[in-house]
């Protein structure tokens, strides 16, 4: 058996190449398009975040369009997906850029709000080219399994030129994504379909699922419908948001001081009302 890092380059990319998820932002190196659809992927599944990265990338082609928007205009396109202080980030994100350009940040991207080393990653990689790898729990998944060992960060630094190889770190990247979404899933493994079968050690561990708390009833629940309430109107006194939550007093307190935190409202306890954070 060859190398198993050479083996593993040449029918990953050979299958990517037949294969990939066909996306409109795949093909850009487009920093903007890049962090716009990372941010919009977080928590949340690809192919729905791809569907409101077409509607935002149409109506914010670049930085300089959002960061002339108001906050509350950011937030109503925002809504229905959910961890909306991401969407505020977002938009400050893009003053930042629009204000000093994307040089001043192309060497320190994590400075930017509400960007990780994942996205920080994501679009070195897809956008600059540079040779890293944007790690997740699913690109660790591939790894463990195929070379029969724990992965982590320090595994993956260790092992980076080998991992990449000669290939090109987009296409790496995006082909090893698509590979743990289409085959090398958590619970199904479609071992029969895979590419590089043949030299995988098949160290298949499922992870347990983290169950998620119900939305219904749930605080993510009770925060959109305040937010998308006062979207709609210039504020809402504590007896509304009260009903709207059905909430007592003591924990829908809790969850506006929470909302202020996150900077999507101010709330005037002395008025006892609460108005959208103008910005």
């Amino acid at each position: 058996m060859k190398n198993k890092f050479q083996y593993f380059n040449r029918y990953l990319l050979v299958w990517y190449k037949k294969n990939k998820r066909s996306f409109s932002w795949r093909g850009s190196r487009d920093p903007w398009k890049i962090l716009l659809l990372e941010t919009l992927s977080q928590q949340t599944q690809l192919e729905r975040a791809n569907e409101y990265y077409e509607l935002f990338i149409d109506k914010y082609p670049n930085p300089e369009t959002m960061a002339r928007k108001r906050s509350r205009t950011i937030l109503k396109d925002w809504s229905g997906l959910g961890y909306n202080n991401r969407a505020l980030r977002l938009h400050e994100t893009s003053k930042l850029i629009a204000k000093h350009g994307w040089i001043k940040y192309k060497q320190d991207l994590d400075s930017l709000p509400g960007v990780g080393e994942y996205t920080k990653n994501a679009v070195e990689a897809f956008a600059y080219g540079k040779r890293v790898i944007a790690v997740d729990v699913n690109i660790k998944r591939v790894l463990r399994r195929y070379h029969g060992e724990s992965v982590d960060k320090k595994w993956i630094e260790d092992n980076l030129d080998r991992l990449i190889g000669s290939s090109d770190p987009r296409n790496w990247n995006q082909a090893i994504m698509d590979l743990s979404s289409m085959i090398c899933s958590n619970r199904d493994p479609r071992c029969y379909l895979c590419p590089i079968e043949n030299s995988c050690s098949k160290f298949i561990e499922i992870q347990k699922d983290v169950k998620q708390a119900p939305f219904k009833g749930s605080s993510r629940e009770k925060r959109g419908k305040i937010l998308k309430k006062l979207l709609n109107t210039r504020e809402l006194d504590f007896k509304d948001i009260q009903k709207l939550t059905k909430s007592n007093q003591k924990d829908m307190l809790s969850l506006l001081y929470k909302m202020e935190n996150d900077k999507l409202i101010n709330v005037n306890e002395e008025k006892k009302i609460v108005i959208l954070t103008r910005r």
